[in-house]
């Protein structure tokens, strides 16, 4: 016979659950403030954070329950900004770590206590408790709980024990959902970065199946192109070529970091480069594209900046850059070719460069050379 005790798992708390999973999906913050209104009578439930900004409270994010929202929205919105006068350093610093009332947070004698209590009535609340957390960086969190304005009893005592047991998984709930919003928004700072580039990024698998890839790939990837999209999944023009893509799709994939694999797909105008190398998670890789027919205009703005040069030399260099002559350029811009050859010993003096060549590298080696403008890729 076993001596193990049996053991059952208890049921979950709702409230909790509904908490936590409120930091990947915001509406369960509705939810958890509209379940606490249930527990405790309370006719609103409000969570804000907020830091202190000369002195008055700027309130960073917000959650109410969904009778709340919807009449502070269209009646006294102010009461969701620093402009509630609970949320001045003077009051709401007093509530600090413990469940506070306006009879602690307010002087007897502070006439912003019945002004903020008209207001209140209006929107139909009364009695109030609430707490405040230091969750860090400067940041506070603050939970209010508000009675009828026709009930004017005090809330119990099991309320407030149960507010002072809740305040820390609400401010944990907070932390979590702070940090997933960050990361999102960060995320999507990213791919719009991404999307800036002069080329083509693909993450994929060693089959070819794509997770994610930014504006100029899709681009790139279109029907008439020798890399393209057949579902979820980059292919070639022809099963050759798609066979090979994925020869080296997988040797880059077993080649780990060391093994960087390179290839041509296509001819003429439809060429496109790629590099292949393997990405930072396990299973994935990394695929830089560009098209060998289109020829970016470097900005001679950027060139200015980077090398010390005048408009025209700017342009020159530019041109040359992107290969053409010397007399070509003269030809285009419409002065002589000396004159242009004169620029072209002012940019080698510059830069340092005496040969063409040398010049062609540095620029293509700037930061320039890889901006991408549209209807460029």
């Amino acid at each position: 016979m076993s001596n193990i005790p049996v053991a059952f798992l208890r049921q979950p708390d709702e409230m909790l659950l509904d908490l936590y999973a409120g930091a990947a999906q915001p509406q369960r913050w509705v939810a958890s403030m509209d379940r606490l209104c249930r527990l405790t009578g309370a006719q609103s439930a409000v969570v804000q954070a907020f830091r202190f900004e000369h002195g008055q409270a700027h309130v960073l994010w917000s959650a109410q329950d969904s009778r709340t929202s919807e009449v502070t929205a269209s009646q006294l919105p102010e009461l969701n900004t620093g402009h509630n006068p609970r949320l001045e350093p003077q009051r709401v610093l007093r509530g600090l770590d413990r469940v506070a009332s306006d009879e602690l947070l307010f002087d007897p004698d502070d006439e912003a206590r019945p002004r903020l209590q008209q207001q209140l009535a209006m929107l139909g609340l009364g009695r109030f408790i609430g707490t405040l957390q230091d969750v860090g960086r400067g940041v506070y969190l603050g939970l209010a709980l508000h009675r009828p304005v026709q009930d004017s009893s005090d809330f119990s005592v099991d309320d407030i024990n149960r507010l002072a047991d809740l305040a820390p998984h609400v401010g944990q709930a907070f932390l979590l959902t702070d940090q997933l919003q960050t990361s999102l928004e960060r995320d999507e700072r990213l791919r719009g970065l991404l999307d800036k580039l002069s080329f083509g990024v693909v993450l994929c698998g060693e089959t070819g199946r794509v997770q994610w890839l930014n504006q100029p790939a899709s681009a790139l990837l279109n029907a008439r192109s020798p890399l393209r999209l057949r579902g979820e999944h980059l292919c070639g023009r022809t099963p050759r070529d798609t066979q090979t893509l994925l020869a080296e799709l997988s040797a880059a994939q077993r080649g780990g970091g060391h093994q960087i694999g390179y290839l041509r797909l296509g001819e003429e105008d439809s060429t496109l480069h790629l590099v292949i190398r393997p990405g930072d998670a396990p299973g994935s890789l990394m695929l830089v594209i560009s098209s060998a027919s289109v020829v970016k205009q470097l900005p001679a703005d950027a060139l200015e900046n980077l090398f010390g040069l005048t408009p025209t030399e700017a342009r020159l260099l530019g041109a040359i850059a992107t290969g053409s002559t010397v007399e070509e350029y003269a030809q285009f811009r419409g002065v002589s070719v000396g004159t242009a050859r004169v620029q072209l010993k002012q940019v080698q003096a510059k830069t340092g460069q005496r040969r063409q060549s040398d010049l062609v590298r540095m620029v293509l080696s700037s930061a320039a050379a890889h901006l991408s403008f549209p209807g460029q890729v």
